[in-house]
C-alpha cells in the first residue's frame, strides 16, 4: 500500500478538530461529550491528519473503529496538559528579579489551555531543596506569567525552575518541565574557589584552591566553612588552609544523594557561598542496546541502536565490536551523537553475541547483546526524502497471524489503524501525512497484545508559525526609541492570531539558549521520560539531524500514555487530582456536647486589612468546606465557628492543607555551569548598586557560619505587613531593658505611664500567647521570657475580635508560654495558604526628554525589554516599543508562544544593532 491518500485526511479534517475541541470543552465543564457545537477550525494545523473515532462500536472486536474508539475514550476522560517555561534570560545575579512566562497548552493540539486555574512555579537549588514556590493565575487573556525575586543570600550555583498544575500530577512528576538557570554572586570576582577531587580508600578527597580574578593569583581565604549537605542552618565544618590550599575528605556515608554541597569562603571581609558537586570519580560507563521494534529476530538484518552513559548520567563517546561465541568479529560500531549510534546485525540461530566497548580513556567493558527470539515480529521504519516506510521483520519460520493491525497515534489521537496486509512486505506513508511530533507505531494482534512498538519523529515545518520582525530603523543610538512590528503568519503567508512572550537582551552579555526552546519542549522532551541531553541538537537542520533524532527515538524511555491498558479497554475513569479551580479550606465543627449542625462558619481573609468574607454552614455531620477561594499571597484565613445563637462555644478543626510534591533529585538537570561573558557579573553588580545602593559585604561573624535571617521574625498568626516593628528576643538581649515597660516603649505608637500601656493614646487589646487577656497586669511578665512582641492595628485585628480590638492589639509571645494553652480560642483557626502572586510590571526606562537622555546614571540593562503577553491583531501584527541602553552591541530578540490554532511561535535572532553615539 504505497502513498496513502491524503483525501481521507482532508475529508475528516473538520470533524477531527471538532472532536478534540469538544473533548477539551467537556473536560473543562466536567460534562460528557454528547453535543456538538458550531466552530471554525480551519486553522487547525493537524486537521488533515487525524481520523475521527466513531462511537457505538463493539470494544471486544479488533477493528479500526474499536481501536480509535478506545483511544478517544481515554482522551475524553484523561486529557493532558504541558507547560513550557520561558525566562527573560538564563544567567542572573542574586538580588535580581527573574521574569518568566509559563506557556500552558493541552497536550493534544498544543493550544492554550485554561482548564487549570493555577500554575505553580518553584525555584529548586542544586541539592533538590525548595527555595521558593509561586502560584500564578491567568490574566484576562488566559496567560500565565510572573517573577521570582532572587534573594541576595542565595549561594552561587546551577538552579532549576519547575512548573506544574495540580492536574498534571496525574501523569507523574517525571513529566514536570525544568528550566536550568545559573545564579551568580558578585563576590566571585574577588574570590573564586577551585576544587580538585580524588578517591582515597573509598573516600573522596577534596583539595581546595582559591583565586582572585582581580589579582589573577592564588589567595588564602580568611575563613572557609563546608556545609556537606548544603544546609547553612546547620553547623558547618571549618577548613584550615596550609600552603595555599585547604583539604576535606568526604566519608562515603556523608555524601548526599544530590552530591552537592556549599563552600563558604571569606576574603577581605566578603563572603562567597557557592554550590559544588562531588563528581563520580569511578569513571566507568554503561552501554544499553536496543533492537529496532523491541525485539531481535533470527536470520534477518536487525538494526540495533545503543546509548552509552557515564556514572554522572551524561553521555560518553564509545566505540567497539560485536563478537560471536567463537570470538569472531560480527560488526563494528561507534557513537555519533551524545553517546548514541547504531549498527546492523545478522543473528544466526544457536549463537550468542557480546560487545566489547571502549571509551575515550581507553577503558574497555563487555556487554551481552539482547538475545533473539524465533517467534517475534518487529516493526522497522525508514525515512526517505518523500515518504516513511514501515515494514515487518521476522524470523524465516515465523508465521504472521491473519488479524494483525498496525496502529499509529500522535499524543493519543489515532492517525492510522488498519489491518496489516500479509501479502505485502511494507507500507509507505507520504512524508507530510504525519503532523509534527512523536508518532507511536504499534503492531497488535487479535487479543490486543502489543507485539512490537516503534517511535518516529515527524518534522513538519508547516506546524510552525512564521515570524517576521520589522524595525523603524536599521541602527539605533543609545537611549533611542525602538518601534518593533512583529508579524505572525503561516507557511503560506496568511496572518495568524497568536500570543507570545518577548525578550530583548544584550547579545554581548547573553547568548541564545542552545539547549532547549518551546519547540523542543512541546514536541520532544515533554513526550519522553528521563533527562534529554541537549534536546535542541536533535532539531537543528544539519545533515545527520534526522539520523540522530531517530537514534533518540530508539533509545529513550517512553510511556506518557498507558497504551497497553487502553487497548485492553481499561479506560482511566478516576483521577486522583482534578483541575484546580480555586483554593479550598475544609474541616469539622462540634458544639459543646454534640456535632454543631445549625451553626454559622465564617472565613475572613486578611492581608493589610480585611479583603474578603465567606460564609457557610456545616452539614449534619458538622463538616464544612469553603471552595473557590482566591486571594493574593500573604493572605491569612481566619475561620470562626459560632452556634446558632451566636455563642463561641464551638470547637473547630481544619483539615490539613494540601501537600505539594517534593522536588526529586533524579529529575533535576545535571550540574552544568554556563559560559559567562567576561565582565558580565561586574556589570550586573554595578547595575544593582545603582538601583539599590551599595552592597554590604562586611557581615558580622555570626553570619559567616549561618544563613542570614530575612523577612518576618515572628511565627504569630496575627502578624501582617501592616503591623509594627517586631521586637525579638535578640532585641531584648541587645537592648539591656530594665523592665517590660522599657521594652514596650520601643514599639512605635506605644506609651507607658503608671503601669498602663497605651497605643496612640488608647488602651489596646492584649493577646498573650495568642489568647485574649482582659485587664492584664504587665508586671507579671519577666522580660527574659519574651520571644517577640509587636502591635497589630485595628484594620488587621479588628475583623477577628470586633470592638474589643478597636484600638489595635499588643501581641506578646513568650518563650515557654505564659498560659497553659498556647492557642487561639477553640472556635477560631488561622491558616495562611499559598496565594496567587500579584502582577508586577517589568520596568523599562523611557527617554522621552533630553534631560532623561543626558542623565549621567549609566543604563546597564542586560534584559532590555520583557513583555510576557503580546497579542497579535486580526492581521497577525503586534507592535511593541522600548528604548535602547548605553552599551554598543546587538540585541537578541526571542519570541516564544502559541497561535490560537496550535501552531508554535518561535524566533531567536539578532535583529537590533546599537551603534556608537549617545542620541
Amino acid at each position: 500500500m504505497k502513498n496513502i491518500k491524503k483525501n481521507l485526511g482532508h475529508f475528516i479534517a473538520m470533524l477531527c478538530c471538532l472532536l478534540v475541541t469538544l473533548s477539551l470543552w467537556a473536560w473543562e465543564n466536567k460534562q460528557t461529550i454528547g453535543e456538538y457545537v458550531e466552530s471554525d477550525y480551519s486553522e487547525c494545523p493537524y486537521s488533515s491528519k487525524i481520523n475521527l473515532p466513531r462511537t457505538h462500536v463493539n470494544d471486544k472486536q479488533i477493528t479500526p473503529d474499536s481501536i480509535e474508539h478506545l483511544f478517544s475514550e481515554e482522551l475524553s476522560h484523561f486529557p493532558q496538559e504541558k507547560i513550557y517555561i520561558q525566562t527573560d534570560r538564563n544567567i542572573f545575579m542574586h538580588g535580581e528579579t527573574l521574569w518568566f512566562r509559563a506557556h500552558l497548552v493541552d497536550a493534544l493540539m498544543l493550544k492554550q489551555a485554561n482548564a487549570s486555574r493555577y500554575i505553580y512555579v518553584e525555584l529548586v537549588n542544586p541539592c533538590g531543596g525548595l527555595v521558593e514556590r509561586i502560584k500564578i493565575r491567568p490574566d484576562s487573556l488566559g496567560c500565565f506569567y510572573g517573577h521570582v525575586s532572587l534573594s541576595d543570600d542565595l549561594p552561587e550555583g546551577n538552579y532549576a525552575l519547575r512548573a506544574y498544575t495540580w492536574f498534571m500530577r496525574n501523569i507523574g512528576e517525571e513529566f514536570f518541565p525544568y528550566k536550568s538557570i545559573y545564579i551568580s554572586d558578585p563576590v566571585s570576582e574577588t574570590i573564586s574557589p577551585k576544587i580538585n577531587f580524588s578517591v582515597e580508600n573509598d573516600e573522596i578527597h577534596a583539595e581546595i584552591h582559591c583565586f582572585s580574578k582581580q589579582s589573577n593569583g592564588i589567595i588564602i581565604p580568611e575563613q572557609a566553612i563546608l556545609f556537606s549537605d548544603g544546609d547553612r542552618n546547620k553547623k558547618g565544618k571549618t577548613l584550615l588552609f596550609d600552603k595555599e590550599k585547604g583539604q576535606y575528605t568526604f566519608k562515603k556515608k556523608e555524601i548526599p544523594i544530590s552530591r552537592s554541597f556549599i563552600l563558604q569562603t571569606v576574603y577581605e571581609g566578603k563572603i562567597l557561598n557557592k554550590y559544588f558537586k562531588i563528581p563520580e570519580l569511578d569513571k566507568t560507563f554503561d552501554v544499553t542496546f536496543f533492537p529496532e521494534g523491541g525485539h531481535a529476530t533470527y536470520s534477518s538484518d536487525v538494526k540495533i541502536a545503543f546509548k552509552a552513559i557515564n556514572t554522572d548520567g551524561l553521555s560518553t563517546k564509545v566505540k567497539g565490536q560485536v563478537y560471536d561465541e567463537k570470538d569472531q568479529v560480527c560488526a563494528h560500531f561507534e557513537s555519533v551523537h551524545l553517546g548514541m549510534g547504531s549498527f546492523r546485525m545478522y543473528y544466526i540461530p544457536g549463537k550468542k553475541y557480546y560487545a566489547l566497548c571502549s571509551d575515550e580513556s581507553g577503558l574497555t567493558k563487555r556487554f551481552e547483546l539482547p538475545a533473539p527470539s524465533p517467534d517475534t515480529i518487529s516493526l522497522n521504519t525508514l525515512w526517505t526524502k518523500n515518504y516513511l516506510r514501515v515494514s515487518l521483520a521476522k524470523s524465516p519460520d515465523t508465521e504472521l497471524e491473519s488479524s494483525l493491525m498496525l496502529v499509529a497515534h500522535l499524543r493519543g489521537i489515532v492517525l492510522y489503524a488498519q489491518a496489516w496486509d500479509n501479502k505485502k512486505n511494507y507500507i509507505d506513508f507520504e512524508k507530510d501525512f504525519f503532523p509534527a511530533g512523536i508518532v507511536h507505531f504499534l503492531l497488535i494482534n487479535k487479543d490486543r497484545n502489543i507485539l512490537s512498538e516503534r517511535l518516529v519523529f515527524s518534522t513538519q515545518n508547516s506546524a510552525l508559525a512564521q515570524t517576521e520582525i520589522r524595525l523603524d530603523h536599521e541602527n539605533y543610538l543609545a537611549r533611542e526609541k525602538v518601534n518593533m512590528d512583529i508579524l505572525i503568519k503561516d507557511i503560506n503567508g496568511n496572518p495568524m492570531s497568536g500570543n507570545f512572550a518577548l525578550s530583548v537582551v544584550d547579545g554581548k552579555d547573553i547568548k541564545p539558549d542552545s539547549v532547549s526552546n518551546i519547540i523542543s519542549t512541546l514536541l520532544l522532551t515533554s513526550e519522553l521520560k528521563g533527562y534529554i541531553e541537549s534536546p535542541l541538537s536533535y532539531l537543528q537542520n544539519s545533515r545527520n539531524s534526522s539520523h540522530v533524532l531517530d537514534l533518540l527515538m530508539m533509545t529513550q524511555g517512553w510511556r506518557r500514555y498507558n497504551i497497553p491498558e487502553v487497548l485492553k479497554g481499561n479506560i482511566t475513569h478516576i483521577l486522583p487530582y482534578n483541575p484546580e479551580l480555586g483554593d479550598e479550606v475544609s474541616g469539622k465543627v462540634e458544639g459543646l456536647f454534640s456535632v454543631l449542625k445549625e451553626g454559622n462558619i465564617s472565613l475572613l481573609a486578611l492581608k493589610d486589612s480585611l479583603i474578603g468574607t465567606e460564609l457557610t454552614k456545616p452539614d449534619k455531620n458538622g463538616l464544612f468546606v469553603f471552595n473557590s477561594l482566591e486571594y493574593p499571597n500573604g493572605t491569612q484565613y481566619i475561620v470562626q465557628a459560632l452556634t446558632k445563637k451566636g455563642s463561641s462555644r464551638a470547637f473547630i478543626k481544619l483539615n490539613p492543607y494540601k501537600a505539594f510534591p517534593t522536588p526529586q533529585i533524579g529529575f533535576l538537570p545535571p550540574f552544568e555551569k554556563p559560559h559567562i561573558e567576561e565582565g558580565y557579573i561586574a556589570k550586573l553588580d554595578q547595575k544593582y548598586s545603582i538601583e539599590n545602593g551599595m552592597r554590604v559585604y562586611n557581615l558580622a561573624e555570626v553570619m559567616v557560619t549561618a544563613k542570614r535571617k530575612r523577612g518576618v521574625k515572628t511565627e504569630s498568626p496575627f502578624y501582617s505587613v501592616s503591623t509594627s516593628k517586631v521586637l525579638t528576643e535578640e532585641d531584648v538581649k541587645e537592648g539591656n531593658f530594665f523592665s517590660i515597660f522599657d521594652l514596650l516603649r520601643r514599639l512605635p505608637g506605644i506609651t507607658t505611664s503608671n503601669g498602663d500601656v497605651l497605643y496612640r493614646g488608647n488602651k489596646p487589646m492584649v493577646l498573650l500567647d495568642n489568647v485574649p487577656e482582659e485587664n492584664f497586669n504587665y508586671d507579671l511578665l519577666n522580660i527574659d521570657d519574651i520571644k517577640d512582641v509587636f502591635v497589630s492595628p485595628a484594620t488587621s485585628i479588628g475583623p477577628i475580635y470586633g470592638a474589643a480590638a478597636a484600638n489595635g492589639a499588643l501581641v506578646i509571645t513568650t518563650k515557654k508560654g505564659f498560659v497553659q494553652k498556647n492557642k487561639v480560642n477553640d472556635n477560631i483557626q488561622i491558616v495562611m495558604p499559598i496565594g496567587y502572586q500579584q502582577t508586577v510590571e517589568f520596568y523599562s526606562p523611557t527617554y522621552e526628554t533630553n534631560l532623561k537622555k543626558e542623565s549621567i546614571t549609566p543604563d546597564l540593562r542586560s534584559t532590555i525589554y520583557w513583555n510576557p503577553n503580546v497579542q497579535t491583531d486580526s492581521l497577525g501584527m503586534a507592535r511593541v516599543s522600548f528604548y535602547t541602553a548605553d552599551s554598543k552591541t546587538d540585541y537578541n530578540v526571542v519570541i516564544e508562544g502559541i497561535c490560537k490554532s496550535g501552531y508554535i511561535i518561535f524566533s531567536n535572532e539578532k535583529n537590533i544593532s546599537r551603534r556608537n553615539g549617545m542620541y
